[in-house]
């Protein structure tokens, strides 16, 4: 298995595990809201102005998306600046046989004795 391949199955389940803990985090959260809303006062006219959660939580969806696809952006201008930086870092020498990382790495580790 290589390295990336490696990654992504560590991805796939960080994915896996963060749906396992929501679900039941929406069930209850949906059992419950009409017996929470019983206490919420209603909204005080001073606030009159300010926008409602909905708007308010959209709106910051939307800055993460911008955000996040800025990041994006940047990162792939850097990658493309860095370049020739990593066209030597990702060349493997020609006298050098190449190996996936796992293998390498099991052939670091040293070998134990069975008593």
């Amino acid at each position: 298995m290589s390295m990336m391949s490696t990654i992504k199955e560590w991805q796939d389940g960080y994915f896996t595990t963060v749906k396992k803990v929501e679900e039941p985090m929406l069930k209850f959260a949906e059992e419950r809201a009409e017996t929470i809303a019983k206490f919420v006062p209603e909204r005080p006219t001073f606030l009159a102005e300010m926008p409602t959660m909905q708007e308010f939580v959209e709106s910051q969806l939307k800055f993460r998306k911008r955000f996040v696809d800025e990041q994006v952006a940047f990162t792939r201008k850097m990658m493309k600046a860095m370049h020739p930086v990593f066209v030597k870092l990702d060349t493997v020498p020609k006298h050098v046989e190449h190996q996936p990382a796992a293998a390498r790495m099991a052939a670091k580790r040293p070998v134990q004795k069975v008593a």
